[in-house]
């Protein structure tokens, strides 16, 4: 018996290419399925979308261009989240569980096929994660903090809910320690410049919908029913939450192992996951796009843990985590056919 369990505790590696391209062949399962059934195509745009992603829908040719736009996003999407995490060292340990996990989120959840507007506001919410983690104690980074705005306010133009994570990133300036009135009041102008042109362009074609039309929907809130969601929906939910749940009370609780500006990081994302949950809950019209926004701290909080910990019973927690994800998504597609 203790043999065994000496045997049992040793030290497994997850960061192996056969735990990767197991992950990804379990995400490219959930697309070839969700093209074969069609899922989400095609994509008109919902009640409360801007109208400039109504209008991206519009000029989407066919399926196989638009799953094809989709699949490419959320690549380009995991490889920029890979990128964040390898110049920021979010994670210790060597690693490509940023770039797999994320596409496994994402392809694991027909919700999010083919393509939702998030799919391109994702792009700039990484990007303004990664301006604000380089502003780490910087209190002059006025141009840092305007970009950060900016980027935010680009996105938005796509699904104006984002406006919500500026408060978020605002809290972020201020535990970055990078907060003052200067990089405050730069941060307003970034956002504010990106709807100064959005307003002079309303101006010049004499139709102000474009911009009154989707701050309508912004201030809409509609709480989530657990009856919107079918029963294997919320399955997938809970267990990848639990999840989460579980990587950041290791993170918490073993803080110590960690330098303090990876404590700070990984921190602010814990509160970004929650954030994105409860608005997740408060919005049930823009619920998807808030997952999928939840699905960037998401992955690298979950990176972190498996890549981290290197014990038998976690290589066969994270097998089971995969496993399941991937079955679950056969399930509920089977189902709607």
């Amino acid at each position: 018996m203790k043999t065994r369990k000496a045997d049992y505790r040793k030290p497994v590696n997850l960061s192996t290419p056969g735990v990767y391209l197991y992950t990804l062949g379990i995400s490219l399962i959930g697309w070839v399925t969700g093209y074969l059934f069609s899922v989400g195509y095609p994509e008109t745009g919902d009640i409360g979308d801007t109208p400039l992603w109504i209008a991206l829908c519009e000029i989407l040719p066919g399926k196989i261009v638009t799953y094809a736009a989709g699949l490419l996003l959320m690549v380009g999407g995991a490889l920029l989240i890979q990128r964040t995490n390898y110049v920021l060292v979010l994670v210790r340990e060597k690693t490509f569980f940023p770039f797999v996990l994320y596409i496994l989120l994402i392809s694991t959840n027909p919700d999010f096929f083919p393509l939702k507007s998030t799919s391109l506001g994702i792009f700039c919410l990484i990007l303004a994660l990664y301006i604000l983690f380089r502003s780490y104690h910087n209190p002059l980074s006025q141009e840092n903090s305007f970009m950060t705005a900016f980027l935010i306010g680009t996105g938005s133009l796509l699904w104006i809910h984002m406006l919500w994570f500026l408060p978020l990133f605002w809290y972020g300036m201020y535990s970055m320690k990078c907060w003052n009135l200067k990089t405050f009041f730069a941060s307003l102008i970034g956002v504010v410049t990106v709807y100064w042109f959005l307003f002079g362009w309303c101006i010049l074609r004499g139709d102000l919908s474009v911009l009154t039309l989707p701050f309508a929907t912004l201030g809409k809130v509609r709480l989530l029913m657990l009856s919107e969601i079918e029963p294997l929906g919320w399955v997938t939910l809970l267990w990848v939450a639990v999840m989460t749940i579980v990587s950041s009370i290791y993170i918490l609780t073993r803080k110590h192992e960690e330098s303090l500006r990876a404590r700070q990081y990984l921190g602010f994302l814990i509160v970004f996951a929650v954030f994105s949950f409860l608005l997740f809950f408060l919005y049930e019209q823009s619920s998807e796009e808030f997952l999928v926004a939840a699905c960037l701290p998401s992955s690298i909080l979950l990176a972190h843990f498996f890549a981290i910990n290197k014990g038998r019973r976690i290589f066969w927690l994270y097998l089971f985590f995969v496993t399941t994800l991937g079955i679950l998504i056969l399930v509920r597609l089977w189902g709607n056919i």
